[in-house]
């Protein structure tokens, strides 16, 4: 499984599953170009969107990364792209 989110926000989102007893890769969104993971959590998506100029298109390769199954775990309001029914 992995946890993808904007790279100021990996140490919390590991220290928060540490010992979880789960197999989990935290990684930052910068880093995740050109891997699959099978379950792909995204925390904060809009904390991705928001970090750089470009940041939807960082965002649509994070969640481009699952191959199985894409959760989004958020407090913040989701980026416009991804509300439905509004």
């Amino acid at each position: 499984m992995g946890v993808i989110t904007a790279d100021g926000l990996v140490d919390a989102v590991a220290g928060a599953l540490r010992g979880c007893g789960e197999r989990v890769s935290v990684l930052p969104a910068t880093v995740v170009k050109g891997l699959e993971f099978d379950h792909v959590v995204v925390v904060e998506p809009a904390a991705i969107a928001a970090a750089e100029a470009r940041g939807l298109n960082r965002l649509y390769v994070v969640l481009t990364r699952a191959v199985s199954r894409l959760a989004l775990v958020h407090a913040e309001e989701l980026p416009e792209c991804l509300r439905t029914g509004r």
